[in-house]
């Protein structure tokens, strides 16, 4: 089980992502840098995938209601490296009725969401990451599709490689 992900006492219960974790000091281009690794192992990223980031990182409570704004340097560096086209903020409970969110885009795709980074060692970090399938005006609807997903990262050679992955499962939400 990966770190913040099991439950490991009655301080941290509200904690859901990164328990016991500290948020690692990155700077915006070493960040967007593990957000890219880790989209890349969850979704097959390249032209034909539309990706949206949604303007807030995931909270560290469980569900998807608020959250730190996403850093825009982070938001910048993720757009000049093609890994997303724009934002789209979907609604955050998870009781909203079972249908994808509209999205202005181009075409359908992903509203991606990364949690803080959170340092593990000296050269290794953990994220945790969610897709949620997105529609747009002119698209017609597609089926609901949502995931999160905890990655481990280990930096070598400047480059941030997932090690390991782990799926978050739907108590979170």
């Amino acid at each position: 089980m990966f770190a913040g992900c099991g439950s490991e006492g009655a301080a941290d219960d509200d904690v859901a992502r990164g328990r016991g974790l500290k948020a690692a000091a990155l700077p915006a281009d070493a960040q967007a840098r593990v957000y890219e690794s880790a989209a890349r192992a969850a979704l097959d990223v390249g032209p034909s995938l539309s990706l949206l980031i949604h303007p807030r990182l995931l909270p560290a409570a469980a569900g998807y209601a608020g959250g730190q704004p996403v850093p825009p340097d982070v938001a910048r560096v993720l757009r000049e490296r093609g890994i997303i086209r724009g934002t789209c903020e979907t609604p955050a409970d998870s009781a909203r009725p079972k249908r994808t969110p509209t999205c202005e885009a181009r075409a359908p795709g992903y509203v991606v969401r990364f949690s803080d980074v959170f340092q593990l060692g000296p050269d290794s970090v953990q994220v945790y990451f969610a897709a949620e399938r997105y529609d747009t005006p002119a698209s017609g609807a597609h089926e609901v599709l949502r995931l999160e997903k905890a990655y481990q990262l280990a930096k070598r050679g400047g480059t941030w490689r997932v090690v390991r992955e782990a799926r978050v499962p739907r108590s979170s939400e």
